[in-house]
């Protein structure tokens, strides 16, 4: 019988059993309302309590963040109701400010770059151009705030028109665009929306523009024998056709975080002109590189700025590229700069340093002399890190060399007003400094020091004063923030974007540069920073982060850092300490150069010394050591793993996309010349024990302690494959380990979700094995 049938029948013909359940269903029903009724009546009485007595009302909140609004960085910060400990989200939070450019007649206003991040979901960032009257303090944002658009490399053409790239149009790509400021910039209320000048079918990545405003140069990324539109419509063909076959001929296959497929960094020159107010070309730009297989601005990092240059007239063009011809690029550093006539009717390429086989780089022609440049050049072939010393170019007599017994690397160089003068950027003991070198004609000329705390950047002149300018400042303890310098007595900063953020957060202010007697009884210099809560006594002795640089020509410099800050250790109790061991730039040539051929002795004696001077001078627990590193700081943490004489100091080693396999290592990065030189100048296959000499993976029998490793897989300079070995050797010895592996990141960790992701890893990490 069916389910169906039988509830038929007892739904029809059986009647005692229809009202038992109905007597069920009423019992059921009382004791539900019963229960209800228990339960309510106190809650009821709750609310009746609150309505009479309510409680104090919360403090308020600061506005949340949405994709549709806009709110700066510095008003969110105004809004919160107490200061707290400092975090990386802070750091990212921080408005990032950039390239001051005075008012090109008067100096009295100045245009600089905001960079800010839309917090809390990271998922975007604007850059805009602001305004500062320099007597009055007033600020003016000039370009509209959108999250996703970014305005950047802008130039004064005339005292009321700025030309800057941005990706404000319709195709998202990086173009030309031109803001008409009004007469009185003051009273701006809701921004300019400015005009688009180009709109190429490819992203423009560098802009420059002559002092006269009638020319300019632009790069595009191109194939070398095809224009811009061409390299466009051989992009879409190549997308359409679905092939992910690459095919080399040559080196590089990848540089840096980019796979080498054909399009190269060409700069495009042109003459323009104001018509109704708005610049336009002339005519058609020139691909100055045309057919010829190279980058200029060099890569990764080269950029417009830096390494093109007009001359005083505007009619010569200088320009630095690399030689990427065939293989050699691999294992060469030779960079040579090129000078272009404009007023030719064929623009023809002469190179000025092709007898140093060595980098020349950032040309810069004098103000007021159309024949004289100064220059950037090494002298050591293969050798990234040597000594870059100032070079005269006058057009007819040989290269002379500017301050040649002088031990300091010059980073930037910019030309005083009269061309008689030069403003000098370099490092100095860990700090980015500024020289003024008077007379350079004079043969005993010789520099002074203008600012030498913290690290300060960008120098840009005052039209009419040779004393006044303006620069980027910053330091362990404070962003970057633009400055105005009068005298060595007057410098003050321009900016208060971040005040409200730096005044609600709590951050390591004792700062000191120690030294002590390193390898080869040499004086050896190092960083401590004070935990947020301090080491007076009574409190307890604070735990260590020891950090490790990479470079390893590089140095723990007295600079703020948006990847690895010393306050986001700081801020979580731990005393900070960073060694400047042997092989460390900013504190002479020779002090640099020792690491050559010494990857595991001189610099690895320094941090043991280092570690032991740090201990007995500060308030640190020496037990709750942990040691952090990056790239060769991670080579160093791996070769400490196979030395428990170190190891056995720290309780856990953080390894970030650093060296574990030094063989391996010299076949698979992308510039040979690295491993090459500091190996002492062999190849792999010349000299395989220059290279099994310091190589960690040789001495993983004696690895024990706890092991982070971090790694980017887009890291082509140190391939993810040595982090996962590293880790297999960990795993494989049953050595507790974890690896944190992050597929979109390079050799550093640049997208803000995955910087937040490291910093709570690492500091998790960090708790657990010495708190």
């Amino acid at each position: 019988m069916s389910g169906r049938a039988s509830d038929h029948l007892v739904s029809h013909n059986s009647d005692h059993p229809s009202k038992s359940k109905s007597r069920q269903a009423l019992t059921a029903t009382a004791f539900f309302l019963l229960g209800a009724i228990v339960i309510l009546i106190p809650a009821l009485i709750l609310i009746l309590r609150k309505a009479n007595c309510p409680d104090p009302p919360s403090p308020p909140g600061p506005p949340a963040w949405n994709s549709s609004d806009y709110l700066s960085n510095s008003d969110y910060y105004s809004q919160l109701p107490e200061a707290r400990d400092f975090t990386q989200l802070d750091n990212l939070r921080l408005d990032r400010l950039s390239s001051p450019r005075f008012h090109p007649k008067n100096g009295k206003t100045v245009i600089y770059l905001r960079k800010q991040y839309h917090m809390p979901d990271l998922k975007g960032s604007t850059t805009t151009l602001h305004w500062i009257d320099l007597d009055t303090n007033k600020t003016v944002q000039l370009t509209r705030p959108i999250w996703g658009i970014n305005d950047q490399q802008f130039y004064w053409v005339d005292d009321k028109a700025i030309l800057f790239l941005s990706n404000r149009g319709s195709s998202g790509l990086n173009q030309l665009f031109q803001l008409n400021l009004p007469d009185d910039v003051s009273a701006i209320g809701n921004f300019i929306e400015p005009t688009q000048i180009t709109d190429y079918a490819l992203d423009i990545d560098n802009l420059l523009v002559n002092k006269q405003g009638t020319r300019l140069a632009f790069s595009c990324q191109v194939f070398a024998n095809l224009t811009i539109q061409q390299t466009a419509d051989r992009h879409a063909t190549d997308k359409a056709s679905g092939s992910l076959v690459y095919k080399f001929d040559k080196l590089f296959i990848r540089h840096w975080d980019e796979y080498m497929l054909g399009p190269r960094h060409h700069p495009f020159v042109v003459s323009i002109q104001q018509t109704n107010g708005i610049y336009n070309f002339t005519k058609a730009p020139t691909d100055v590189l045309f057919n010829i297989d190279s980058d200029a601005p060099t890569r990764p990092f080269g950029d417009g700025k830096a390494e093109w240059s007009f001359s005083a007239s505007g009619n010569k063009f200088a320009y630095t590229r690399q030689h990427d011809e065939n293989s050699s690029v691999a294992w060469s550093t030779n960079l040579d700069i090129f000078t272009v006539d404009l007023t030719a009717d064929t623009l023809t390429s002469v190179c000025i340093t092709c007898d140093n086989h060595a980098a020349d780089t950032n040309p810069s022609f004098s103000p007021i002399d159309e024949h004289v440049l100064v220059y950037r050049a090494q002298a050591v072939p293969g050798y990234e890190s040597d000594q870059f010393k100032i070079k005269f170019f006058n057009g007819s007599n040989p290269n002379t060399t500017l301050l040649d017994s002088w031990d300091r690397s010059i980073q930037a160089i910019t030309w005083s007003l009269d061309g008689k003068s030069l403003f000098l950027e370099l490092g100095e003991e860990a700090r980015n400094v500024i020289y003024k070198l008077s007379n350079i004609s004079s043969p005993i000329s010789t520099p002074t020091r203008l600012i030498r705390e913290g690290s300060s950047h960008d120098i840009n002149l005052h039209p009419t004063d040779n004393d006044v300018f303006l620069y980027t400042h910053d330091s362990i303890t404070a962003p970057p923030n633009v400055y105005l310098y009068s005298s060595p007595t007057s410098m003050r900063p321009v900016t208060v974007h971040n005040n409200h953020l730096l005044s609600k957060v709590r951050m390591g202010k004792v700062v000191e540069a120690f030294s002590f007697n390193g390898s080869q009884n040499e004086m050896v210099w190092g960083w401590y920073v004070e935990p947020v809560n301090g080491t007076a006594e009574p409190a307890p002795l604070a735990p260590l982060a020891f950090l490790i640089h990479g470079g390893p020509q590089s140095s723990w410099y007295d600079a703020w850092s948006f990847r690895w800050n010393y306050q986001a250790f700081s801020a979580q109790g731990y005393a900070v300490i960073a060694i400047n061991f042997h092989g460390s730039d900013s504190y002479g040539q020779k002090f640099t150069d020792s690491i050559t051929g010494h990857y595991g002795t001189l610099p690895y004696e320094d941090l043991q010394l280092g570690l032991t001077a740090a201990i007995e001078r500060y308030r640190i627990n020496g037990t709750r050591a942990a040691a952090l590193g990056a790239s060769y700081g991670g080579f160093m943490i791996n070769w400490i793993a196979g030395h428990p004489e170190m190891s056995h100091r720290f309780r856990t080693l953080i390894c970030h996309d650093g060296l574990f396999d030094m063989r391996g290592m010299a076949y698979s990065t992308e510039e040979l010349w690295f491993s090459e030189h500091d190996a002492g100048g062999f190849t792999p296959y010349e000299n395989p024990e220059a290279f099994e000499q310091f190589n960690p993976v040789n001495h993983v029998a004696n690895w024990s302690q706890p092991m982070l490793v971090i790694h980017g897989g887009r890291d082509y300079r140190v391939p993810d494959t040595q982090g996962i070995g590293a880790f297999t050797a960990l795993q494989r010895r049953g050595i507790e380990s974890r690896m944190l592996y992050l597929p979109n990141e390079n050799h550093w960790t640049l997208n803000p979700f995955n910087s937040l992701i490291w910093y709570q890893e690492v500091l998790d990490w960090m708790h657990r094995l010495t708190i």
